[in-house]
């Protein structure tokens, strides 16, 4: 019932470990979003494969009606407008509508955005 936050890291990655403190600022300033880290293993890399993790730190934002509604790299360029999207839906500037599909402030230009 609230919106989630995955981060998708390895501890071998030197870019995971640079954009760790910007993902931690971010868990704190939001108190009401779930924030979840996956690490890949040799256990779970099946799992990043199956939810298609193409490269590292890479991150989703799930919507509780919607399901997953982004995914993108995670770097120090794109970091900010991943804080951006994220606000979109933390203050409903993307509205869910019936049957899962949503709007938002993408032009539909932006290949990180998923409309589903």
């Amino acid at each position: 019932e609230r919106i989630v936050v995955v981060r998708f890291f390895a501890t071998w990655c030197k870019s995971c470990k640079a954009m760790a403190p910007l993902f931690y600022r971010m868990v704190n300033e939001y108190r009401d979003i779930l924030f979840v880290e996956v690490p890949v293993t040799g256990k779970n890399s099946e799992l990043h494969q199956g939810l298609g993790v193409p490269s590292l730190p890479f991150g989703h934002i799930y919507h509780p009606v919607a399901g997953l509604v982004e995914e993108t790299k995670i770097s120090r360029t794109l970091f900010q407008k991943f804080g951006q999207i994220l606000q979109w839906y933390v203050d409903g500037s993307c509205n869910v509508l019936d049957g899962g599909e949503f709007t938002s402030h993408f032009d539909g230009t932006d290949d990180k955005h998923l409309e589903i």
